[in-house]
């Protein structure tokens, strides 16, 4: 399983995000640190449960619609972090940054999932 969740650029990113928002959470304040790390948590779970179903079913769909609801969140987090100037250096760019890509990613993946768009059938 562990192979196929590293060929998910979606699941790279959920994961990156975490890391990301792992380092520049380190001095925030309690309640702030820990409602973004659940979300970052949440966002690399729900994205694994999600790729755990088959392509264009209805329980990948839920299951990536609660992982761009938590890459959200985790977003959310970061931009209110940087709002109150409790990190302004490149740790917080970089959780920024990352966030947004895992909700892309997400999207997209959600999207291909959607439309019944198969990687498989070109083969």
């Amino acid at each position: 399983m562990h192979e196929s969740l590293d060929r998910c650029a979606a699941y790279i990113a959920s994961r990156g995000a975490l890391a990301a928002l792992h380092r520049a959470a380190a001095d925030w304040p309690h309640e702030l640190a820990e409602h973004a790390r659940a979300a970052a948590l949440a966002t690399v779970t729900a994205t694994a449960a999600a790729l755990g179903h088959p392509h264009a079913s209805a329980a990948r769909r839920r299951a990536l619609r609660d992982a761009i609801v938590a890459a959200v969140r985790l977003a959310a987090a970061c931009d209110v972090a940087g709002a109150l100037g409790l990190a302004c250096d490149p740790a917080l760019d970089a959780a920024q940054r990352a966030s947004s890509r895992a909700v892309s990613l997400l999207a997209m993946l959600l999207h291909a999932s959607a439309h019944g768009v198969d990687q498989r059938a070109d083969q």
